[in-house]
């Protein structure tokens, strides 16, 4: 297994060789046009500003990557009988005012928020998919018992046409600007946050997977009265 992820990085790092010097090939192509349209601008002076681009290696950025942490992978995938989701997104307030008020999603939960397993190279898939939209990334977990339960009962109602995370909330759905509904996900299903990059953990006080709430059953009554089943 280990061979494996260590091949899977090799080609990683000289995905992102290619990557960069094709970066570099393109700025100077844009600044050698730019040297053309204005005598005013000067090539050396201008290349010299994007020195600092062009120093940025694969291996710099991989180094500064902390996702295959030991304690980071503990974190991700120690959660047995969890079904457990990450959500990436900017700024330790952000990030803290989840864990504090709950996650939100409209329409689709699935949209916002990746199931991980176990696996370690899907793990790093994932992360090299949506690492790109923060560097912080919210852990969801769920017990799987809760999940499924839930889930039996959803498909028991004919045409109710929601989703299980719809059914996980204790507060009425609120409108977006688009009037789409906005759901949210009770803060005791969130683990907690971290920091890719810098590798900090920040753990949720309320955190509790089993947590069942009597609104789910209101829930699941509530869509039963909609579709008269």
């Amino acid at each position: 297994m280990e061979l494996i992820i260590i091949v899977i990085l090799f080609v990683y790092i000289a995905f992102l060789h290619y990557q960069l010097m094709k970066k570099n090939l393109f700025l100077e192509s844009i600044v050698e046009k730019l040297s053309r349209l204005d005598k005013s601008w000067n090539k050396d002076t201008v290349l010299n500003l994007l020195k600092k681009l062009q120093n940025i290696t694969a291996e710099s950025l991989i180094m500064e990557d902390k996702i295959m942490n030991k304690n980071i992978i503990e974190y991700l995938t120690e959660n047995k009988g969890c079904m457990t989701f990450v959500h990436y997104t900017k700024g330790a307030g952000t990030a803290q005012k989840i864990i504090e008020e709950g996650f939100k999603f409209a329409i689709s939960f699935h949209k916002t928020a990746e199931p991980i397993s176990t696996d370690q190279i899907d793990l790093i898939y994932k992360h090299n998919l949506h690492k790109y939209y923060g560097n912080y990334i919210i852990v969801i977990c769920i017990s799987r018992d809760i999940y499924r339960f839930y889930e039996s009962e959803l498909n028991k109602i004919e045409q109710a046409n929601v989703n299980v995370e719809q059914i996980l909330t204790e507060s009425v759905p609120e409108l977006d600007e688009n009037r789409d509904e906005v759901y949210t996900i009770p803060k005791q299903y969130l683990k907690g946050y971290l920091n890719y990059q810098s590798g900090e953990i920040v753990n949720n006080p309320d955190y509790n997977p089993g947590y069942d709430s009597a609104a789910y059953r209101k829930n699941l009554q509530r869509v039963s009265n909609k579709t008269g089943k």
